[in-house]
This record gives structure tokens, sequence and C-alpha cells, in this order.
């Protein structure tokens, strides 16, 4: 073979060698391409079959747990037992008055259930109702509310008319329980709390609620003394009959130096130390929606006060003591045998004293001895050995002291 022929067969067997080569890997992409495909496939079969398999148990547990949550397929007593438990929530839990509820004649519903409708008509406020419909969905029964119809009568008063139904499915029990089944809070999206905020923040039945007016009082107390006061404030205008005010401490504003609290609408503070202090203090009114104003409360601690001295009193003065020598009169002289005897009409007794010369006498002031007597003069000697004399026919409170003319006539 000459060149020209060897390189034709050499590149007539490279030509092969391609080829060959190439539809090859043609085949073995095809393969591939075809193994994913019904791998793909047997995947999406596993997983339906999966699906329809938790489908299956999930129909299964929701059946079970209907079945627990029907009323009984005694319809008399289902009817029964589920007034009796409207009745208790809303007279005995919730404190509603004069609660009256019907029911309708039981129905069959396209051969799968029974259907029971109940009324209520009832007056309440907007916080009980709201009490009872988280009360209502929570409770783990085959039930809702069809109709609900509020009308308000007064601030914070409503009229309500509620239309409800319930379900016995036909697998339940005989006889079923209400008070018994449970409340499920996992039934509804938060906590009653959550919906009382929600639903009172949007108050529809009712003015727009205003912060309660307050006016905290100054407090002046002394180291170690506890100082009270009675804190007094008022709801919005027009609403001071309808709604009560709370008070509450910020905890964190009271100073640490001072102690404070609050019971009713008491507030108490003390404090071991002298200074200006102050701290806030909430008030909020039961308004829809409740509002809260905060005050703050400005107190002075001062050094006690030094005791102050007992005052002395004087002595209120001794009435005047009346002088019966007023109403003794020396009325004359009696010689009487060989003695002379000194007559003195005691006109605040009604009688006339007769005394001798030498006699003690005591008539009001006048107090001493008769010493001498005449016609005209009664000498008295008192025991300060003083001269009184009293002219006749005059009262013993006229007499005068004659002792230091007595005293001169006798000197040499």
């Amino acid at each position: 073979m000459n060149d020209r022929e060897k390189k034709l067969l050499l590149f007539l067997l490279l030509a092969v060698v391609v080829g060959t080569v190439l539809t090859g890997t043609k085949s073995y992409w095809t393969y591939l391409s075809d193994l994913k495909s019904d791998l793909t496939a047997a995947e999406q079969d596993r997983e339906s079959f999966e699906a329809n398999e938790i489908a299956n148990e999930i129909y299964k547990r929701t059946v079970d747990d209907y079945e627990t949550m029907s009323l009984g397929i005694n319809h008399n007593h289902a009817l029964a037992s589920y007034k009796t438990w409207l009745i208790n929530l809303l007279e005995t839990e919730l404190g509603l008055e004069d609660v009256r509820i019907t029911n309708e004649p039981t129905r069959e519903i396209d051969g799968k259930y029974h259907r029971h409708t109940f009324g209520i008509n009832c007056e309440s406020d907007l916080k009980t109702l709201t009490q009872f419909l988280y009360r209502f969905e929570t409770k783990k029964l085959l039930h809702r509310i069809k109709d609900l119809a509020v009308n308000p009568t007064g601030y914070d008063q409503l009229q309500i008319r509620i239309t409800i139904e319930a379900i016995s499915l036909p697998t339940a029990e005989e006889q079923v329980d209400i008070a018994s089944i449970e409340h499920d809070e996992s039934l509804v999206d938060g906590s009653h709390e959550d919906y009382w905020k929600r639903i009172s923040n949007r108050n529809f039945f009712g003015p727009e609620n205003k912060a309660p007016t307050f006016t905290p009082p100054p407090i002046a107390a002394t180291v170690g003394e506890t100082e009270s006061r009675t804190l007094s404030a008022s709801a919005g205008v027009n609403e001071q009959n309808l709604q009560n005010v709370s008070y509450s401490l910020v905890e964190a504003s009271i100073p640490a130096k001072v102690k404070a609290s609050i019971t009713g609408n008491r507030l108490m503070v003390s404090s071991d130390e002298i200074g200006r202090y102050q701290f806030d203090i909430n008030v909020t009114d039961t308004g829809l929606p409740a509002k809260t104003v905060t005050k703050t409360v400005a107190v002075t601690i001062s050094e006690k006060p030094k005791p102050r001295p007992p005052t002395v009193r004087p002595e209120p003065p001794k009435p005047p003591v009346f002088n019966v020598a007023q109403l003794a009169y020396f009325t004359s002289t009696v010689q009487v045998n060989d003695r002379v005897e000194v007559w003195i009409h005691r006109r605040d007794q009604g009688q006339i004293v007769k005394l001798p010369i030498g006699a003690t006498l005591e008539i009001g002031a006048i107090k001493g001895k008769i010493h001498a007597v005449n016609q005209r003069y009664l000498t008295i000697i008192t025991p300060d050995q003083e001269l009184l004399e009293i002219k006749a026919g005059k009262a013993l409170s006229t007499a005068v002291n004659v002792t230091e003319q007595a005293e001169a006539l006798l000197s040499p």
C-alpha cells in the first residue's frame, strides 16, 4: 500500500472509532435522562402515597375530634344540657340578670347531622359581652353564633340578641354532659385580656372617653414619721357618676430614700432623711377605652420640731367672797343689869346678835373682840391688836382702823 492508501485507511478507522464513541455517549445520556425521569416519577408516587396516608390520618383524627365536640344524639337531652350550660355561663359565671333563652325545634340537615338553634336575649355591658364571646369560642363544641345584634340603651349598657346553632353528629354519644367539656384557648388567637384590649379600644356605643383629672396634694412630713393623704380624682366630664378611678404608684419614680404606698385612695409617705422629693402617680378610669393620667407628687421632709415648753396657765381668779359684814349693822347698846350689851342686826339671818364687852365677834371680814362701846361708836380689837371703829347705825364693813390715832393719844 502506498502512503496515500495508508492515510485513507487510517482516516476510515478513526471515523469508525469516533462514530462508535459518539453513538455510545448519546445512548448513555439518554439512559441517564430516562433513569432520572423514572426516579422523579417514583418520588412523586411515594410523596403522593404518603400525603394520602397523612390526609387519611388527619381526616380520621378530625372526625374523632368532631365526635367529642358534638352534642348528644338524644335531642331532648342535648337541648336541655346546652340551655343549662348557657344559663350557668351567663347568670352564674358572668352575673347577668333576666336572661331569656329560647330554642327552636331540632332539624335534620341533608341526612348528615342535626342542628339545634337557640336564642339569647339579655342586657349586658361591653366587657361582659366580650367575656361571653371568649368563653363561647373557646368551648370545644360544634356550635357557632349565627346572628349577633347589639343595641346601646345607655352608657355602657347594651341590649343583646344572639342566635346560636349547635350540631349533633349521628356517630356521637347518646347523651353528652356539656358542662364537662373543657375550654381550649388554642381555638382563639390570644387571651381574654388581649381580646378585651382590642374591643375596648373601639367603643362603638358611647362617646369618646376623656382622661381623668387629678391634682396631687403637696405633702409635708417630718423625719421618721408617716404622713398620709386622701387622693381625689374625677373621671371625664359628664362621667363622674358612671366611672371609677384607681391609683397606682410609678415604682421606678420613687426615690430610694422615700417609702410610699397606696391603699385604695389613701397615699402614705415617709422618709428617714430631710429633703425635697417627688414621684409619679398613675390615675386610671374605667372608661372605654380606659384612660390614664400621670401626675407628680411633691414631698418635703423636715426635721422634727423641738418640743415646746409646757404652757403655764395662771390660776383663774377666785370668785369674790361676799363679805357678810355688809349685812351686819351696829344698831345700839343696851344696859342689862350691870353689863352693857352690843346689839348687831344680822340682816342676812334676820336676827339680832347680842354681845357683851369682851365677847368674840366674827362676822365676815370683821374678826376680834368687843373692846369698847358707847352710844356713837363700837370699838373692836383684832387678833393683830388693831383697833376698828364702827359708827352706830352703820354696817360692820364700814369699820375704820383707828389704831394710829389711839396710839397717838396714849403717847406722852
